[in-house]
């Protein structure tokens, strides 16, 4: 009868933690991104320097330890932000955390023949129909886990950055 009650116990122990963690990722999905500034470092090739807000809503803090993310601008690949060994820790409860990123487009030449000049003729001409995606993964440590391929998909209108 021991045995069984220790057992019970053990088993209601580990489905308490992972039912704790499970609700911590949930958590994690629902962080919310802020782009918070856009510093231009160079023309030809673009390069600019994006720097984005994270609020972890989450009770659990966690490191971000690097991501590997392509960048879209109406549906085609321009470019691809990488960047391994950061150890960017984000607390809990709301707590918000500025992470900056630099990034060369490269893929302006599939936007046509105008590459640059194709592209910000578009988008000027669309701007509140012009989107910018981020998909790809990140890197996120807590404690002894690491989840090293949690997917990003974030997706923006060019109004959220004006």
């Amino acid at each position: 009868m021991r045995k069984t009650l220790f057992l019970f116990g053990l088993g209601s122990l580990a489905f308490g933690i992972w039912a704790f963690y499970k609700r911590q990722l949930e958590l994690l999905e629902k962080i919310s991104y802020k782009v918070v500034g856009v510093n231009l470092l160079s023309v030809a090739p673009l390069t600019l320097d994006i720097t984005t807000e994270l609020t972890n809503n989450s009770e659990i803090a966690f490191t971000i330890r690097g991501y590997d993310i392509d960048v879209y601008v109406n549906g085609e690949r321009v470019a691809k932000v990488n960047q391994s060994g950061l150890d960017q820790k984000l607390k809990g409860f709301g707590d918000k955390s500025r992470i900056s990123f630099t990034t060369t487009f490269t893929g302006l030449k599939k936007l046509g023949d105008g590459g640059l000049g194709g592209l910000l003729s578009g988008v000027l001409n669309n701007i509140a129909d012009t989107s910018i995606d981020f998909k790809g993964k990140v890197s996120v440590k807590r404690g002894l886990f690491e989840f090293s391929d949690y997917p990003v998909d974030l997706a923006w209108k060019l109004d959220d950055f004006l």
